[in-house]
């Protein structure tokens, strides 16, 4: 038998990549966020089906691009 994952998957709308600590901002100061990316993953490259944060959400959670969910 093999182990479960277990994945925890944040989202939150209009957080840049860079206003985290741990990716680098030597301002803001983001001690929860930076203990998850050290035990877990941290994700540098990443890209989005859309820049409109509700069809996007929608990419994720089905699959498909925003032209096939329909979400606007």
């Amino acid at each position: 038998m093999s182990e479960k994952m277990n994945v925890l998957f944040i989202i939150c709308d209009q957080h840049r990549a860079d206003h985290m600590s741990c990716a680098g901002n030597p301002v803001l100061k983001t001690p929860n966020l930076d203990k998850l990316a050290n035990e877990g993953v941290l994700f540098t490259s990443a890209f989005v089906a859309n820049p409109i944060c509700m069809p996007n959400r929608s990419s994720i959670f089905t699959g498909l691009y925003p032209n096939m969910h329909g979400a606007r």
